[in-house]
């Protein structure tokens, strides 16, 4: 379901273009319209689990070009949280 090519944020990242990037995801793995993705409910609640966290997780690594945890979606854990903390850090995630 994640095989396709990651779709590129063009300038740079905003909490706004992160935000968008995230829904799209959500809304691709769950095969649901975007307008659907709540931005502020859980990444739980969307029945999630570890294997798409890690894909999502990933993802996020290569458009970011940077290191990310590993639990990032479960310690941030919608996609406004997540998208705020990304943007706010700019810095490498990763605890090692």
């Amino acid at each position: 379901m994640f095989r396709r090519r990651i779709k590129v944020l063009d300038g740079p990242v905003s909490t706004d273009r992160l935000r968008e990037w995230l829904v799209g995801q959500l809304s691709e793995y769950l095969d649901i319209p975007a307008s659907e993705v709540d931005p502020d409910k859980d990444f739980e609640s969307y029945g999630l689990d570890s294997r798409a966290g890690m894909q999502i997780s990933g993802k996020l690594e290569k458009l970011l070009e940077r290191r990310l945890s590993p639990a990032v979606l479960y310690e941030h854990s919608s996609i406004n949280a997540l998208a705020d903390h990304l943007v706010a850090s700019g810095t490498d995630d990763d605890p090692s």
